[in-house]
């Protein structure tokens, strides 16, 4: 999600190469300084929301995807620390390295029994835990580029900023 001068926020804009975007709330003119969309600020809070449901998407779905250790077998469980899918030999070994053992995790199969409500009392909370990057992942947004005015994470710094 991107904001506009106007405050207004875009989450789908497909329109990569132009000078301004017209906003289809207020219909006020935004010139894009790079001629492209990604130019435009990021509003971390609603990419947040955004992931989350996401998250909530993968671990209700019936057709979850591959698991995001091994990209082979079919998850059956979630780190909520770590993001990841895990299948069952993954999981297993998950909860047994010393690194990720005291992390929290829930099978797939609680949370197609579970409320979204309660779901996402399970799942870390957006407003605790520090912002993530969008274009980084598992990058935390920690560091601030004076001359974009957005926070940025390590890597963006080296990459772009």
């Amino acid at each position: 999600p991107r904001i506009l001068s106007c405050v207004q926020c875009i989450t789908k804009l497909h329109v990569e190469d132009t000078t301004s975007i017209i906003c289809p709330t207020c219909n006020h003119s935004t010139t894009l300084p790079t001629g492209r969309v990604t130019s435009l600020p990021r509003n971390i809070r609603l990419s947040q929301e955004t992931k989350q449901d996401i998250v909530l998407s993968k671990v209700t779905s019936t057709s979850p995807p591959p698991c995001d250790s091994c990209d082979e077998n079919s998850p059956i469980a979630y780190c909520t620390e770590c993001h990841d899918l895990l299948c069952s030999v993954c999981w297993q070994y998950h909860q047994g390295l010393k690194k990720s053992r005291s992390h929290s995790s829930f099978t797939l199969k609680k949370a197609q029994n579970t409320s979204r409500d309660e779901l996402i009392k399970m799942l870390p909370s957006s407003s605790s835990s520090s912002p993530m990057c969008h274009d980084h992942d598992n990058q935390i947004l920690d560091l601030y580029c004076q001359q974009c005015t957005i926070p940025v994470c390590v890597k963006c710094t080296i990459i772009i900023h």
